[in-house]
C-alpha cells in the first residue's frame, strides 16, 4: 500500500491504512493542499514506545542506561540499581 493519502483517499481505504499501520509499523501521511493540514497515522503501540523514548530521553534515564552498557567495567546487579533517583 502507499505511505501518502489525499484525505479523499485516506477516508475510501481507511480500514486498510489501519491494517497497514498496525501490521507493517510504518507511519501512514495523509497529505492535504493546505500543509497545516496534513497528518500521520501510526500504530498506537509504536506511540506509546515514542512516548516512551520521549520520556526516557528528557529524563536522563536514557542517556545513564547507555552510559551503563558501554561500561566495561562490570555488570551492576539489578537489585542495586536506584530506579527512584536515575
Amino acid at each position: 500500500m502507499q505511505e501518502n493519502f489525499t484525505p479523499t483517499n485516506a477516508r475510501k481505504n481507511f480500514y486498510g491504512i489501519l491494517r497497514e499501520v498496525s501490521t507493517e509499523h510504518k507511519p501512514i501521511t495523509i497529505q492535504h493542499q493546505d500543509e497545516n493540514l496534513d497528518a500521520v497515522i501510526i500504530n498506537k503501540r509504536d506511540w506509546d514506545a515514542i512516548q516512551e523514548t520521549l520520556y526516557l530521553a528528557t529524563t536522563g534515564t536514557l542517556a545513564e542506561v547507555q552510559k551503563r552498557e558501554a561500561d566495561d567495567s562490570g555488570w551492576t546487579d539489578i537489585d542495586d540499581i536506584d530506579w527512584d533517583n536515575l
